[in-house]
């Protein structure tokens, strides 16, 4: 099916299947949680802090160990390329390699997924031959960034969205608009106006008033005309 964007923070391809809810919930990738990089051989592509990732997790889920998790399944060393040293071979890389189960409940049901992570334990660079210490936190990682996007989670920049500038873009406009603080509904302040005992008590809705649409505020600028007029013949 052909990819459509209805707005930069939700990308769908079947908007109204419902086994997509989660996937169009998590798919859109705040651009401040993520970073270009390349490596040998011109590869380039976009990491995701994985930090986030978590968070994302979490609000659809609930806390990690009670609502989603992942589990070793099992772990690895194997052999990679060639060491050289003076166009020798002195040895060969190793390779960590983990798969993992990540396990998560929604709806009440509990779902799972596999998936593998790995990570060059012992390799060579420009500097020299290196060990990371740290392969293992990184292949851990490794494995449940992809597991998570095999459910949707950062779908945007698995499925190359992220090489399109203007998506970039328009994404962040989105997620600085969400997060602005929301002021009154229109019901909200109707009901202030409706509550309102004094003409003073009417002024904070009158400044409340901008946050709306135009259609809102004229229902509102009605309501609070004649309440005002109510109030002034009361006394």
């Amino acid at each position: 099916m052909a990819k459509t964007k209805t707005s930069p923070a939700v990308t769908t391809i079947d908007s109204a299947h419902p086994n997509l809810a989660l996937w169009e919930s998590v798919q859109a990738t705040d651009p401040d949680y993520t970073k270009s990089f390349s490596r040998s051989g011109g590869f380039r592509g976009t990491a995701i802090n994985h930090t986030y990732q978590q968070k994302r997790a979490t609000q659809a889920f609930g806390p990690k160990g009670l609502g989603w998790g992942s589990k070793i399944l099992d772990e690895k060393y194997q052999e990679g390329a060639p060491i050289l040293h003076k166009d020798q071979v002195i040895g060969r890389e190793i390779v960590h390699v983990v798969r993992i189960e990540l396990w998560y409940v929604l709806d009440g049901n509990r779902g799972s997924t596999e998936a593998f992570g790995q990570t060059t334990f012992v390799g060579q660079n420009k500097h020299g031959t290196y060990t990371d210490e740290e392969a293992p936190k990184k292949s851990l990682t490794d494995a449940e960034s992809k597991a998570l996007a095999s459910l949707g989670f950062s779908a945007d920049v698995h499925m190359g969205l992220f090489d399109d500038s203007k998506y970039i873009n328009d994404l962040k406009v989105a997620v600085a608009e969400a997060e602005k603080p929301k002021g009154p509904s229109l019901a909200e302040l109707l009901a202030q106006v409706e509550a309102a005992a004094t003409p003073d008590a009417l002024k904070p809705v009158s400044v409340a008033a901008a946050a709306l649409s135009e259609t809102d505020r004229a229902t509102l600028r009605a309501a609070y005309t004649a309440k005002l007029a109510a109030l002034k013949a009361s006394t």
